[in-house]
């Protein structure tokens, strides 16, 4: 019985890292590598938008996934954690780097 509530909470920890890795890969950027992170973020620009615009593009694709019917409600609560912490990233990014 432990054995598949193990696998039933590493399947949903995937799933969320697969649904945030735009995040994490902002986090590890902005936060990780200290000022290196920090310049890089502000010198290519295009880098920047191009990972903010497909975190916002898979915002919709899970919004669009958690109202189709029939969904479990565990899909739901993960679908929605994923957007808000998309959201609120994406918007500590706006704040801090500008458009």
């Amino acid at each position: 019985m432990r054995r598949k509530w193990l696998l039933s909470l590493g399947a949903v920890a995937l799933a969320v890292l697969g649904a945030q890795h735009h995040n994490l890969m902002m986090a590890v950027l902005a936060v990780g590598l200290g000022s290196g992170g920090m310049s890089l973020m502000t010198d290519m620009p295009l880098v920047r938008d191009t990972m903010l615009a497909m975190s916002l593009v898979m915002v919709a694709v899970i919004a669009w996934q958690i109202t189709r019917p029939k969904r479990p409600a565990a899909v739901r609560l993960v679908g929605a954690l994923s957007i808000l912490l998309t959201l609120a990233i994406a918007g500590w990014t706006f704040l801090r780097f500008g458009m």
